[in-house]
């Protein structure tokens, strides 16, 4: 029967353990790819603590070593991973960018990945809504952590994800997308035509409600995707203004949002109208042609100088519009004693829902409006178009109302 060793003080040693002759206790073994590892402690009790993880770790075939990875560390070999072809350049600038800006200089990037907890992934969330960032951007940097402690529980460097089930608090909560009504469409396009100021911005804004074009197809349009003779706008690419990995904020191009956002849109009479108006303004105005963003040019819609208008000073320039207008509605309303009729935020999504829910209004079929907006999914379509149809069946019963007989 072999003697068991014992340890200076007679205690019993276990499989594995040992004490050096300077009374530093080791735990020697080896790792799930035969490589000898050793850890020490000055006290045994403390030294099998220590054990138990290692142990828990070996029989379940989970990576030790690997789970020291950063968090920085895993989320540049989940980048690497991806497939380029399927992953644009847009959207993994879009990931390196925000992981600068808010990960990789803090406790949670340089952190090990297992010793990372779902409370620490609830805390940055958290942190993220203390910084006055949107539910939406939150739900951003879920789906960079989600499959990154996937990939880790995938390849046994972790038991388990801790990003799981930690973005429940942040569900929802969007700001619904709300439509113009008719009334505030008709008023909105009467004060911009009469305004010295912001009659340049007509073409685009009816452009925009004629084709219900993302605010990325509208600024990346060029006049080489028009055909004016067949009518016919082709979408084929999209104008991205994001931060690069540098921090600078560009102009680049990008693929369409979906494999549907690839389409051809027939012009109405009043966006064929419109797109005369921009091309004899840019003329008038002598907007020079030859700003080239990743080969494209000839943009339509562009600033003074022929670069292309970015979305936010598009945002902007609607809301100083609507300040604008709202201003003279409350004077006019003061004058004439009555309430004032305000137009509500507009942004660019406001009038591609807009557009929308015009088509819907129009009777356009749910599966031609989805091919019209390219939309991927016929749900997203459908949200607009049965909201749309609701809107008109109310306003007949409120008809119907003031037939009834008394």
């Amino acid at each position: 029967m072999a003697v068991k060793r014992k340890d200076s003080k007679g205690r019993n040693l276990q499989k594995g353990e040992g004490q050096r002759a300077n009374g530093r206790y080791y735990f020697q073994y080896k790792d799930i790819f035969g490589k000898s590892r050793v850890i020490y402690s000055w006290d045994l009790a403390e030294l099998r603590e220590k054990e138990k993880p290692i142990l828990k770790d070996l029989e379940d075939g989970i990576d030790n070593i690997s789970s020291k990875m950063s968090l920085n560390e895993l989320f540049d070999l989940y980048i690497s991973l991806k497939n380029k072809e399927k992953f644009r350049a847009s959207t993994r600038n879009n990931y390196e960018a925000m992981w600068k800006l808010h990960i990789r200089d803090t406790e949670l990037g340089i952190a090990e990945i297992g010793n990372i907890k779902p409370t620490h992934i609830k805390r940055f969330y958290a942190l993220l809504k203390e910084k006055g960032l949107s539910n939406s951007t939150i739900k951003l940097f879920h789906s960079m952590l989600l499959p990154c402690f996937e990939l880790a529980v995938n390849d046994d460097m972790i038991r388990k994800n801790p990003a799981k089930n930690c973005l429940e608090e942040y569900k929802g909560g969007a700001k619904e997308k709300t439509a113009l009504t008719l009334q505030e469409q008709t008023d909105l396009l009467c004060f911009v035509s009469e305004s010295n100021v912001y009659n340049t911005y007509e073409p685009i804004i009816r452009y925009m409600l004629g084709t219900g074009c993302r605010i990325g197809e509208v600024i990346g349009i060029t006049w080489n995707d028009i055909d004016m003779k067949s009518r016919e706008i082709s979408i084929n690419h999209q104008m991205i203004y994001k931060k690069d990995r540098d921090g600078k904020t560009v102009f680049h191009i990008s693929k369409t949002k979906t494999e549907a956002g690839n389409r051809k849109i027939p012009m109405t009479l009043e966006v064929y109208d419109a797109l005369c108006k921009q091309r004899r303004y840019n003329l008038y105005m002598g907007i020079p042609r030859n700003y080239i963003v990743d080969n494209y040019s000839n943009f339509i819609f562009t600033t003074k100088s022929g670069k292309p208008i970015a979305p936010n000073g598009f945002n902007n320039a609607m809301k100083n519009i609507v300040e604008a207008y709202n201003k003279r509605e409350v004077r006019n309303a003061e004058y004439e004693k009555r309430q004032p009729i305000l137009l509500p935020h507009i942004s660019a999504h406001t009038f591609r829902h807009t557009a929308c829910t015009r088509m819907a209004e129009a009777g356009i079929q749910p599966k031609t409006l989805q091919y019209i907006l390219g939309h991927s999914d016929m749900s997203i379509t459908m949200n607009v178009y049965t909201h749309a149809q609701y809107d008109n069946v109310k306003k007949e019963m409120e008809n119907m109302e003031q037939l009834k007989v008394i």
